[in-house]
């Protein structure tokens, strides 16, 4: 029997050991009993996957219940949402791919996450996930293995989801889900007040759910784009009267607010890993007891010898800061430089049962807490102004055999550094309610320009708690939305004015966009109108879906906190009524790559934000083309040992969402069955566009043993019905000239044996000629070409806009690399007259070394060459 665990709120997964790996963050495993102890976790096998990338399935078996007014299709847009999150981390190689809908009856060869609802979750737990890992890790670990495979991960939500009220659009619920997926991906709990935090002391936001310890988990377990080479570490051991604790916590703190952990190994050894370089505190601290529904110390478990035997965590000591002090103002800070690990930041704790635990803050919306101010979690903090801030926690108040309570006497609560201040004298019990014991104290915050987490400190009688962003510092109002205003014309695209404050960069002191979102799809902001309101394309939906409707700050506040129990606004769609699909395809065999296509009425199919999935991880869809509302052209890959079956397909394009059950059929493999693999790459970019008569990579399986390019006399590529040149490279690959007069797009290739077998039929994407970066002006320089480090450019690019449309690529969809570094275009301005031409306006990273350094653009697949300019 395969190993199967169920976690509360937790999970396990991937990582790559390097030999920076993290002590212990993931799911560990250790080789023996004694040591030295090497960490080895659970992961998933991002080579042996399809696109390296990690499918999720949702159970098409939906909640049974939800909250008035709340749909499944909602639902559904925040999980999708959700999983895009952790894509969205460019320092991580680790990404989640949806795969569809599906009825979870039968197992699947290819390694996935299960999404499902179900009633069988302990009181007090929001959701679980549950790993199942190979047979023998016994076996593995014996034989030198560097992880133990994961099979499956399955997220588990409340079947009712009235229960603890969770709606679909609130932020909470959707943080509880992106928590999830975390653990999905292999992160345990963390005490950072980040998303992998329990809720308790989670202090993130829909608009920035992700905290820096987050970003180091999960990149240091699938590092990408040169991570950690920019960070550097902490090392050391964690002694109680001369002997090893394990599973300590261990925290670098910045006064920046950035804090980033690790748990120490059974010998009491420990490493943090991914710490951007700088000054830091450093303290360590027991985990918390259990909380209801919990099995260990803040729900995490431990690390396992071979056999499943645990190593359990010792959490009878008491906090401390380096050199062993309880006040942070006399601790030594610790510097972390690139590359470089900071050896020897030893601790001898002392034995003791922490009093205090379990902090919960609330920022009060009104001034000075004012009677009938609204208190919200974590609330972010108005830069120049004093606010109430209201805590709750095990600890900080006691209650007499009167019944009365106080403030615990000898309490003492301390901002560590930043743009904040306690008011002297004013920390004091605030009242009981609901069965739970407040305090407050009045913050007093100077002026800062973007958003900046606060660490607070608090000490009771020697012991020592602190809560990294127990707050935030913002520099403007959070947004709110008065009035959403739109029509939908028949082909189902809805124009919306969303109107309210603190929207744009018209009204905004930050000069930045909110981000406009429908459920869970977020809205392409279309015009900033003069008022500060904007006009947005919301995402698809069909006839009469109700959408909730929600502004995101780029300093971390949302309009969902100014609504206390009010609801939502809303935008009520018109246009095309329910869509409906079809899928046009014969049985597609296990083992191969095909063309699927999907025809829909009453569809919007929009490119970019189209997604299918056939209900199984076994069956990848590596690239798709929306043709029209209508029309979908897609390459999907069957895994060889994909079960012959039908399955259910399924076409999510913002908001809508089209299911059609045992649609897709799986044909047994064929032994003799050549195949062409995709997707197609350029050979000169290593992207899955290629122009006419550029040169084509195409990966192939099934190809005779000893084929070479002798042996292949008589065989045919055919590219857009047209016979094309190529020969064989290694590995089977086949190596194409993209024939001329061909069109722009989605492409058939096909390749046919002399005796007339074929390959089932692919796609290949083919581009128009890739841009041209002609120019580089720094406005505070004269000489041409030339930049500072830091200063905006304008770079003068032909070609970017499409050929036939003459439309420009959104700003978000450009990636200019500048020095090894990608930045995002600030503007995009076109120029006219003949070659698309346009000038791009970019930042340079303010690191960029001084030389000369090379610039390029990409959109989609096409990549500009590099051009050089000189930074002074």
């Amino acid at each position: 029997m395969r190993p199967v665990w169920r976690l509360a709120r937790l999970a396990v997964a991937i990582a790559v050991l390097s030999p920076i790996a993290s002590a212990y963050y993931y799911w560990i495993f250790f080789a023996g009993d004694s040591g030295p102890f090497t960490p080895i976790p659970a992961r998933f096998d991002l080579s042996s996957l399809p696109n390296q990338t990690i499918p999720y399935l949702i159970s098409s078996q939906g909640p049974v219940a939800m909250m008035p007014g709340d749909t499944f299709n909602a639902l559904i847009s925040q999980i999708q949402a959700a999983a895009n999150v952790w894509n969205g981390v460019p320092t991580s190689a680790a990404r989640l791919n949806f795969a569809g809908m599906s009825p979870m009856t039968q197992p699947d060869a290819t390694p996935e996450v299960d999404v499902v609802f179900d009633g069988d979750i302990a009181p007090g737990l929001l959701a679980y996930t549950q790993i199942t890992t190979t047979q023998n890790v016994a076996g593995i670990l014996a034989g030198g293995a560097t992880f133990v495979p994961v099979l499956n991960m399955r997220v588990h939500f409340w079947n009712d989801l009235t229960i603890n009220q969770q709606a679909s659009n609130s932020d909470s619920f959707f943080l509880t889900i992106v928590h999830e997926f975390g653990h999905s991906l292999g992160l345990q709990h963390t005490l950072t007040s980040s998303v992998m935090s329990t809720q308790t002391t989670a202090a993130i936001t829909k608009s920035l759910p992700l905290a820096a310890d987050d970003v180091a988990g999960i990149s240091l377990l699938y590092p990408a784009n040169g991570y950690p080479a920019n960070t550097g570490s902490i090392t050391g051991t964690i002694l109680l009267s001369g002997a090893a604790v394990n599973m300590a916590s261990v925290v670098a703190l910045s006064t920046s607010g950035t804090a980033v952990s690790a748990i120490t190994n059974p010998d009491g050894t420990y490493q943090i890993n991914g710490i951007p370089p700088g000054q830091y505190f450093v303290y360590v601290h027991p985990l918390p007891p259990a909380a209801l529904g919990e099995a260990y110390p803040d729900n995490m478990v431990p690390a396992q010898d071979p056999y499943g035997n645990p190593f359990p965590a010792n959490t009878g000591f008491g906090a401390q800061f380096y050199g062993g002090t309880t006040d942070w103002t006399q601790t030594t800070q610790i510097s972390v430089a690139a590359g470089q690990a900071t050896a020897g930041i030893n601790f001898n704790v002392k034995a003791g049962t922490p009093p205090i635990y379990g902090i919960t803050t609330y920022g009060s919306l009104g001034p000075n807490g004012a009677a009938g101010s609204t208190y919200v979690g974590q609330a972010p903090l108005q830069s120049g102004s004093s606010t109430f801030l209201v805590f709750l926690g095990n600890g900080i108040a006691v209650t007499n055999s009167k019944n009365v309570t106080t403030l615990a006497p000898g309490l003492s609560v301390s901002v560590m550094g930043g743009p904040a201040q306690v008011r002297p004298g004013s920390l004091k019990f605030f009242e009981v309610a609901n069965g739970y014991a407040y305090d407050y104290l009045i913050i007093d915050t100077s002026s800062v320009s973007s958003y900046t987490p606060v660490a607070l400190a608090m000490t009771l009688n020697g012991a020592l708690y602190v809560l990294p962003n127990a707050f935030s510092v913002v520099p403007a109002p959070p947004p709110s939305i008065k009035a959403v205003n739109g029509s939908t014309d028949g082909n189902g695209d809805a124009t919306v004015n969303i109107a309210g404050s603190n929207l744009s960069s018209v009204t905004r002191s930050d000069g930045a966009n909110a981000r406009i979102l429908f459920d869970g799809a977020q809205a392409n902001v279309l015009q900033v109108n003069p008022d500060g309101s904007l006009t947005v394309a919301a995402p698809p939906a069909a006839n009469g879906y109700q959408a909730n409707v929600e502004a995101l700050a780029p300093d971390s506040q949302t309009s969902w906190q100014l609504l206390g129990s009010a609801a939502p606004p809303t935008f009520i769609y018109g246009g095309p009524g329910s869509p409906s699909i079809n899928v046009g395809t014969a049985p597609v065999a296990a083992g191969t790559d095909s063309t699927v296509e999907i025809f829909g009425t009453n569809t919007n199919f929009v490119q970019g934000q189209t997604t299918v999935g056939f209900g199984s991880s076994d069956i990848t869809v590596t690239q798709v083309w929306v043709v029209s509302p209508g029309w979908i052209r897609m390459n999907v890959s069957v895994n060889q040992s994909a079960s012959v079956a039908p399955t259910t397909v399924s076409v999510s394009s913002g908001l809508q969402l089209a299911t059609l059950s045992t649609a897709f059929q799986i044909a047994p493999a064929n032994p003799g069955q050549i195949s062409l693999r995709t997707p197609i790459l350029n050979q000169s970019t290593n992207l899955s566009g290629v122009p006419v008569g550029g040169t084509a990579v195409i990966n192939t399986f099934g190809l005779p043993f000893n084929a070479t390019s002798g042996s292949l006399t008589g065989w045919t590529l055919m590219i857009s019905n047209q016979p094309a040149a190529f020969s064989l490279g290694g590995n089977g690959q086949l190596i194409a000239q993209v024939p001329s007069g061909i069109l722009t797009g989605p492409t058939p290739v096909q390749l046919i044996s002399a005796n007339g077998a074929a390959s089932p039929q692919v796609l290949m994407q083919v581009d128009p000629p890739p841009p041209v970066i002609t120019s580089a002006t720094d406005a505070a320089l004269l000489s041409a070409n030339t930049a500072h480090a830091g200063d905006t450019i304008t770079l003068t690019v032909q070609g970017l806009a499409d050929a036939t449309t003459g439309n420009f690529p959104a700003l978000s969809a450009i990636v200019v690399n500048a020095g090894g570094i990608n930045v995002t275009p600030v503007s995009l301005t076109p120029l006219g007259g003949s070659g698309n031409a346009c000038q791009l306006q970019v930042t340079l990273p303010a690191n960029l070394p001084g030389g000369t350094q090379m610039v390029s653009l990409q959109a989609g697949t096409r990549e500009s060459a590099a051009f050089a300019i000189t930074i002074q």
